[in-house]
């Protein structure tokens, strides 16, 4: 006996429910659930700007650190010669 749409509706209805009240989100108030969704999305975006920034920094202090050896090198290297 295949189910109704409505009893399958009220299965996903529940289900749904029942999923976001275990996660932590306030069921009864959609609007809260929107700011907690932008909230999240806000912070993952952040984490990965940061995480962008951090290894341009990184990069870029490798890249300084080996220059400076290049040039302290040809700099002893040319005061031995004199």
């Amino acid at each position: 006996m295949p189910m109704l749409r409505e009893e399958i509706k009220q299965i996903v209805h529940a289900s749904v429910r029942e999923t976001l009240g275990h996660l932590g989100f306030t069921v009864d108030d959609p609007h809260a659930i929107q700011k907690d969704m932008i909230h999240l999305r806000m912070a993952r975006t952040g984490q990965e700007e940061l995480s962008k920034w951090v290894k341009r920094t990184a990069v870029g202090i490798c890249v300084t650190g080996l220059l400076y050896m290049l040039w302290d090198a040809l700099g002893y290297a040319i005061l031995l010669k004199r």
